[in-house]
């Protein structure tokens, strides 16, 4: 029965980081579901109806899913209970899970409508209602949060499949909606979380007795056994020694140890281009690798532990028992001919192919003068250059910290030679230290620049463009999810469309009048380019400045537009002379001229016309949101004006933008032909806009044909999704039907003005790019 459980019982506990991100997620998915619990969204009644399409045995099908979730609540209560006062513990976590899901779900029963929620809606006759959040979605989900640092990964893995099996069974029954769903996994996650926070997780490695018993089946005979100081998950470290007084090291994985492990290098090669890494499928494997390890050092010569035993102990845990040689260094050991010798087993471990994976200090002990390479747990046997590299970087940053930069350097410099540090130097970066590195020093990065530049001086080189560690960067996350939120808003606005009238409206305009407007729209392609001139202030030949404004359409299909016309501007004016640092306010300057314009046209707008927007702005509390405005304004000039760090990122760009637009508002002629080129293109496109609705039969002022367009522009400009595809389209389309359109003839507008004005043009930009590659321009 043990088989089914990670941990020993009576561990110790422990409150994880992950646990608070349990909370907070559940949190989330429990009030915006809550939120929205009175509206139906458009993706829910697609996927109920999707749900609900399956054949009439999907009926059975549900019905023995969402009934198997509460079997496995109970399988897991018996489960522990047959374990008798062992798991008294797990079993109390449970229970609160349970009595406090209840509750909470008793209350929004009540608060919502008064009734109570039935135990077995699988098996009874419903009103048609829908409950919210689901019972045993939400009891599942915090059973098996509780339960799941104690049981055995796959058992966890089989909880996690039954919760969204029970979750889909739910809204495919009928007994609630997939938000319903989503608020019982975010109610399950919240108790869960916060029972685990309260008690702690079991630490997940096996106990001291048991390692002994299973060193003992191994051939060795134990005098005495402790826990070292660091402990990964999973993973039980123990120091003692044997009947004869041999000092040892042991290394007990659990059940859980190499699947954490797994995740750690997995998440690691997510976000890291860390390659080389060695993966382990089960426990065995990970004692027989760093074994092979070892044993391949030492025969390159590398002064290593000596292997005792290695294999399994028992059912539960695979172990490695190694002597324990030498001591940690201290700090009066740490001199420059200690660390010389450090390098030099460095030197002769990585000429064997072998990377060390996790090389710092606190894996190299000292015997009798001698350095002694352990922990080889994380090692590549036949390692690339860049783990080796990684090596040098990490121990680099390890005895600097100590040591200071010049000794150290010296030290790798006499040990390990010129051409590691050299082959090293392009990864001195902050990403290639593990967060307990980063956190020994207040300024990793400068540390970093300091190593950096030692080496390029100690060997006489120039310091190379850093190598990309990063695989991706949390702010390359934030086009996916604003895209996803993009595709909700497009679906739940297409299911209102009807396609079919759509095509309709389009086969049946008058396509001379959208040809007119496409051709009419070409020209603000020109009067874009007289607004870069008066940017830069600097004599540029129109012709290619006209063809470069297309090629940035090409260029927004996989870029935000933004940047992607800031690189392409800052290409071409080098061409002509023109600073990298005038190439690039340019943009700005340009970008904030068209703000400014599009502000101004939508306020004479509101002002000078009967033009409304059709806003409830009664229930507007203006004053809270004035003062919440005022609080935020003034908190940021204080956070600037006292956190230095702040104070040094903020200021200097401010200075230089102040400087920047004083020195255009000096100068009245490249003003207001800035301003002027703005607006001249601004209209250009609303003449287009208007051009298409007198061709599908449902004409509108120019002037508000230029506030709609004005608006989309900028409203959609503050997603940063390339070209802003999928977001002008529904922003223009909600825009033009509150002008008073229909939704299909909204649309269809909406699509035949972005392919005019964007997509057709984009294709045109490939060809401008050509040419202007050809004729040398970029």
């Amino acid at each position: 029965m043990n088989r089914y459980f990670a941990s020993s019982p009576h561990q110790s506990r422990v409150r994880r980081a992950s646990d608070v991100w349990l909370v907070v997620i559940g949190l989330v998915l429990l009030l915006w579901t809550a939120a929205n619990v009175d509206r139906v969204a458009a993706v829910e009644t697609a996927l109920v109806d999707l749900a609900q399409s399956a054949p009439l045995w999907f009926e059975l099908f549900y019905r023995v899913a969402y009934f198997l979730g509460l079997l496995l609540v109970w399988g897991i209560i018996i489960l522990v209970i047959a374990q008798g006062k062992k798991r008294l513990d797990l079993l109390r976590d449970i229970a609160i899970a349970i009595v406090a899901t209840i509750s909470v779900i008793l209350f929004f029963v009540w608060w919502l409508d008064g009734s109570i929620p039935a135990a077995f809606p699988d098996f009874v006759e419903r009103d048609g209602g829908f409950s919210f959040p689901l019972l045993r979605v939400s009891i599942l989900t915090a059973v098996i949060t509780v339960a799941s640092p104690h049981l055995a990964r796959p058992v966890r893995r089989f909880g996690w499949i039954m919760i969204t099996l029970v979750a889909i069974s739910g809204f495919g029954l009928g007994i609630g909606l997939p938000g319903d769903a989503v608020g019982g996994i975010g109610l399950g996650l919240l108790v869960g979380g916060t029972v685990l926070l309260v008690f702690g997780s079991p630490m997940g490695y096996p106990n001291r007795a048991a390692v002994t018993v299973g060193l003992g089946d191994l051939g060795l005979r134990i005098a005495d056994l402790e826990l070292a100081p660091d402990r990964s998950w999973g993973v039980r470290r123990l120091t003692g020694s044997l009947d004869d007084g041999t000092r040892i090291e042991v290394k007990a994985y659990g059940q859980d140890a190499v699947g954490s492990q797994r995740i750690s290098r997995a998440w690691r090669a997510l976000w890291y281009r860390d390659v080389g890494q060695t993966y382990t499928s089960n426990r065995l494997q990970a004692v027989e690798h760093e074994a092979l390890a070892i044993l391949t050092a030492q025969g390159s010569g590398v002064a290593t532990p000596e292997i005792l035993a290695v294999g399994l102990g028992g059912e539960e845990m695979a172990l490695l028992a190694t002597t324990r040689r030498g001591t940690a260094f201290q700090p009066d050991q740490l001199t420059t001919a200690s660390l010389t010798a450090v390098w030099n087993e460095v030197a002769l471990l990585h000429d064997a192919g072998i990377a060390h994976g996790t090389l710092t200090l606190d894996a190299i002990t000292i015997d009798d003068g001698q350095p002694v390479i352990g922990d080889l747990t994380a090692s590549s046997l036949s390692a690339p250059d860049v783990r080796r590299s990684l090596d040098v970087v990490s121990l680099l940053f390890s005895t600097a910290v100590v040591v200071g930069v010049e000794d150290a350097v010296a030290a790798a410099q006499a040990g390990a030679g010129d051409e590691h540090l050299i082959t090293a130097l392009p990864y001195l970066q902050v990403p290639a230290l593990t967060r307990s590195q980063r956190s020994l020093v207040d300024k990793p990065k400068a540390l970093m620049s300091e190593l950096s530049d030692a080496i390029a001086a100690a060997t006489g080189v120039e310091a190379p463009e850093p190598a990309k560690l990063r695989r991706v960067r949390p702010k390359d996350l934030i086009m996916p999810a604003l895209s996803l939120v993009a595709a909700y808003a497009l679906i739940g606005m297409m299911t209102d469309i009807d396609f079919v009238a759509v095509w309709g409206v389009v086969e049946n305009a008058t396509w001379a009048l959208i040809i007119v407007g496409f051709f009419i729209g070409q020209f603000a392609f020109f009067f874009d380019a007289t607004g870069m001139l008066y940017a830069t202030g600097y004599p540029l030949p129109l012709k290619p400045l006209a063809i470069l404004q297309v090629s940035v359409k090409w260029i927004g299909l996989a870029v935000p537009s933004a940047a992607g016309r800031v690189t392409m501007n800052a290409l071409f004016l080098r061409k002509y002379g023109v600073s990298p640092t005038l190439a690039v306010t340019q943009g700005a300057l340009d970008g904030l001229a068209g703000f400014a314009t599009e502000a101004g046209i939508l306020l004479l707008a509101l002002i000078a016309t009967d033009l409304s927007l059709d806003l409830d702005t009664e229930a507007i509390n203006w004053s809270l949101i004035l003062l919440i405005v005022a609080v935020l304004i003034l908190g940021s000039i204080i956070a600037v004006l006292r956190i230095q760090r702040l104070r040094e990122k903020v200021l200097p760009p401010l200075k230089d933008a102040w400087a920047m637009l004083w020195s255009l508002l000096k100068d009245p002629k490249r003003t207001f032909g800035l301003l002027g080129s703005n607006l001249a293109s601004r209209t250009i496109l609303a003449i287009t806009l208007w051009f298409i609705l007198q061709a599908i039969g449902t004409p509108l002022p120019l002037v508000v044909a230029l506030v709609v367009t004005v608006a989309t522009n900028l409203l959609a400009g503050l997603v940063p999704i390339p070209g802003g595809i999928g977001v002008a389209e529904a922003v223009l389309t909600s825009f033009l039907m509150v002008a008073g359109l229909g939704a299909d003839e909204a649309f269809a507008a909406a699509i035949v003005f972005r392919i005019a004005t964007f997509y057709i043009p984009a294709g045109e930009g490939f060809f401008a790019m050509r040419w202007l590659e050809k004729n040398g321009y970029l």
